[in-house]
């Protein structure tokens, strides 16, 4: 369970640096804009599930 709420909270602020990194882009190149967004969406939940099994590993001792 405990992954599953980092696994959330990594993917929230993920999107929301995805969005204001395709607003940003847009200022420039309003046809980049969306192709940015979406990429960058979507590699946020490759890297959210990499972060969250990182954290909710068990430790060796």
């Amino acid at each position: 369970m405990q992954i599953m709420v980092f696994y959330i909270v990594f993917v929230l602020i993920g999107d929301v640096g995805a969005y204001f990194l395709g607003r940003t882009v847009e200022h420039w190149s309003p046809t980049s804009s969306l192709p940015v967004f979406l990429a960058s969406f979507f590699i946020v939940f490759w890297l959210a599930w990499r972060l969250a099994v990182r954290v909710t590993e068990p430790k060796a001792a």
